[in-house]
């Protein structure tokens, strides 16, 4: 079931396969198993945020006819989704988003919640290539850090190894509401070189960026 404005706007852009869903940030409820355990030790702060994103992400699985069911976080701190299915989940702003599909129809899934403001200069200059940097402008910029976020947690769960900001070069579209990426790496099966594109979506004060890599 997909739930909320924003949640509501990501699934007409991402079609019937995925499943959007969004909670509001604010207080430690809605837990199962031992989901806890991940953020036994956090501040409150993220352990309201875990909890908000433990709670979309199990209300859009219940579109792909899952009952409630617990979603520990592994050694790297990902999810582990049931059998079958896929997702990601992201927060900012007092909101978490999921984003689900079955792994029938989705091999890859990424995405990342930001504000639409613009990055703090040693930020960007962290996030950004040098070609980036000189080609976007502060709000391009802001999207090319969901998109890099949004890659990482796609690609992560295949290539099983952490890789940087710098393992994509990343062209933002926001007037067209996309942005494609080139990596410049190997990243396991997606050798270097290889495109990806995805959606870019701004609306209020938010950006999110989705990466969806479909089976054929």
């Amino acid at each position: 079931m997909t739930e909320g404005k924003l949640a509501k706007s990501l699934a007409k852009r991402l079609g019937p396969n995925v499943h959007v869903a969004e909670e509001p940030v604010g207080g430690v409820h809605g837990l199962l198993g031992d989901e806890s355990d991940a953020v036994a030790r956090a501040i409150s702060k993220r352990q309201s945020e875990f909890a908000a994103g433990r709670r979309a992400a199990r209300s859009a699985l219940s579109a792909l006819g899952l009952g409630p069911k617990a979603i520990p976080a592994g050694a790297d701190r990902a999810p582990i989704w049931p059998n079958g299915a896929i997702g990601s989940i992201t927060h900012d702003q007092g909101l978490a988003l999921a984003a689900v599909a079955e792994t029938r129809d989705v091999r890859a899934l990424g995405i990342d919640l930001t504000e639409a403001s613009p990055l703090p200069g040693d930020v960007r200059r962290l996030i950004l290539r040098a070609k980036e940097d000189a080609t976007l402008n502060d709000l391009e910029a802001r999207a090319a850090f969901a998109v890099k976020e949004c890659i990482f947690k796609a690609l992560h769960p295949e290539v099983k190894s952490f890789f940087g900001f710098d393992a994509a070069f990343v062209k933002p579209d926001l007037a067209a509401g996309s942005f494609s990426a080139k990596l410049t790496v190997d990243l396991g099966p997606h050798k270097e070189g290889a495109m990806l594109g995805g959606v870019l979506h701004l609306e209020d004060d938010r950006l999110v960026a989705v990466l969806v890599l479909r089976e054929n």
